[in-house]
């Protein structure tokens, strides 16, 4: 089996069903995107915000990260009408008047 250093997932495992002989992968892509649309749709914004720590290896990175991942759950409501978590930049704490 290989590995890519960068593995995209949905692609790769189109990879992975055609490598084993799947030529309908209606099925199998049909029940891996209603399972991670379940995922999406319960996920919690502290859910976000371990992941976004947990892989953000730098302050750069962190903000790319924070930024597709506000573009992606703005597509998941638009286009899916999933409700992601919406990871904010964090609040100003500095008080306003």
């Amino acid at each position: 089996m290989k590995t890519h250093n960068k593995i995209y997932f949905l692609t790769s495992y189109v990879e992975y069903l055609l490598e084993r002989g799947i030529r309908s992968e209606e099925y199998y892509l049909g029940d891996a995107s209603r399972f991670i649309r379940f995922l999406l749709a319960n996920s919690t914004e502290e859910d976000v915000r371990r992941f976004i720590e947990e892989s953000a290896v730098s302050g750069t990175y962190r903000q790319r990260l924070e930024k597709t991942l506000r573009r992606f759950f703005t597509f998941c409501s638009e286009h899916l009408a999933i409700e992601c978590p919406q990871k904010t930049k964090k609040p100003d704490t500095r008080q306003l008047g």
